[in-house]
């Protein structure tokens, strides 16, 4: 007798055991159930399926026919059918297409994926050594920073929240090749905020800012790191005495400054300027379409300006060769933003000289932005194509 199997192809036996039994992994992979939904509302809602695939690297660049003809000398001709990528086939709903100008009128704007058929999933045994990983995407050019934050959810409405920062993403940006980004679970704020990680009802993905990406393969898995925790209270830095140094010298925690990748913004000196260093702003989307700098002045610790918002102001020093509609933004852990334009309070645009900048804090919109002032995580600058000037000495003072 022949011995015959159950199935054609028996199915792989999952090993359990490296994250602690937990086998709710797989979050995303392809749509179609009611798992993944998107904003009632269309103008709010980012969330589209697309045919994408990160199993398929979309970076070939196709050539037609005419083009081979003239750079391949043979005698005889072929009419070579040219198969563009995007009109790729395959499942329509392989990947999530998340794409938003962040309309003004939207006070949510995102998704969620109720994962693993909705049922509860226990997370509390793996918050430390897990992490969320994707594959990503974008069609244009190249972004350092994925402006969405992801929020776990229990059936009790409680939340709480991580971001893909810098250092998740893996080589530092995401381009037209998928690329590898990792969200670990420790760093959710799920110690700050009431969240039952025993019984997590869905991930909700919300954007903060215009995004145009595809997101694939999200799933959870083995994350090993040196970190060792520390308690919430440890992680706030109470900012009291003024003046706040945020930069005079040194960028010791700061994103957008990195040649590697870009030199719009770096670090320079000049021989004529006696105060060191400044920050060298010339943003040419030619060359790269980094145009945004940030900097954490407590080491990316919370920073708590609750007791001293109101009678503070932010200055900085600067000297304008050339320059659009350059705004301020001062940002949360929770991925709030209060913004700012600062072009009514430079008093001179056409000077070769260095000029302070005084802006109070409480023109920044406080209250509009539902900011919260106990966990401020960084001040960033956003510049636009061709301005050129130089910052420099930025603090809060009073």
């Amino acid at each position: 007798m022949k011995e015959l199997s159950l199935y054609e192809n028996p199915p792989a036996i999952c090993d359990v055991n490296y994250l602690n039994g937990f086998t709710s992994t797989e979050i995303f992979s392809k749509g179609g159930t009611d798992e993944v939904w998107g904003n009632k509302d269309e103008e709010c809602n980012p969330f589209s399926f697309s045919s994408l695939d990160a199993s398929i690297d979309y970076t070939f660049v196709s050539t037609s026919s005419e083009k081979l003809e003239e750079t391949i000398k043979v005698d005889a001709k072929y009419d070579l059918q040219v198969v563009k990528v995007k009109d790729k086939r395959g499942i329509e709903k392989n990947s999530l297409h998340i794409k938003t100008d962040k309309p003004p009128t939207c006070e949510w704007i995102g998704m969620g994926i109720g994962w693993d058929g909705w049922q509860g999933k226990d997370l509390s045994t793996i918050i430390n050594n897990a992490a969320i990983e994707f594959m990503a995407r974008v069609d244009g050019d190249p972004i350092h920073n994925i402006p969405i934050v992801f929020i776990l959810e229990d059936y009790s409405a409680n939340q709480c929240y991580a971001t893909a920062g810098y250092l998740g993403i893996e080589g530092g940006e995401v381009t037209k090749k998928w690329t590898r980004v990792i969200v670990p679970l420790s760093t959710f704020s799920y110690q700050t905020n009431n969240i039952d990680l025993t019984n997590i009802k869905q991930l909700l993905l919300q954007c903060y800012d215009k995004v145009d990406i595809y997101i694939d393969d999200i799933k959870i898995v083995e994350h090993k790191h040196n970190y060792k925790k520390i308690s919430s209270t440890s992680l706030t830095v109470k900012d009291t005495a003024l003046p706040i140094d945020i930069f005079s010298e040194k960028l010791n925690s700061a994103f957008g400054v990195n040649n590697n990748y870009c030199q719009n913004i770096k670090l320079s000196s000049d021989s004529d300027y006696s105060q060191g260093n400044y920050i060298d702003v010339n943003i040419d989307n030619d060359k790269c379409s980094w145009k945004k700098l940030g900097i954490s002045w407590n080491n990316w610790l919370y920073s708590d300006l609750s007791k001293s918002i109101y009678g503070v102001y932010l200055e900085f020093d600067i000297k304008i060769d050339k320059f659009s509609s350059p705004k301020i933004f001062i940002e949360d852990y929770n991925g709030k933003k209060m913004a700012l334009n600062f072009l009514k309070y430079i008093k001179e645009e056409k000077t070769n000289n260095w000029q302070k900048i005084k802006i109070p804090l409480k023109d920044f919109p406080i209250k509009k932005s539902e900011i919260d002032l106990k966990r401020i995580k960084n001040i960033s600058f956003d510049f636009s194509d061709k301005d050129k000037l130089k910052i420099d000495n930025i603090k809060f003072t009073n």
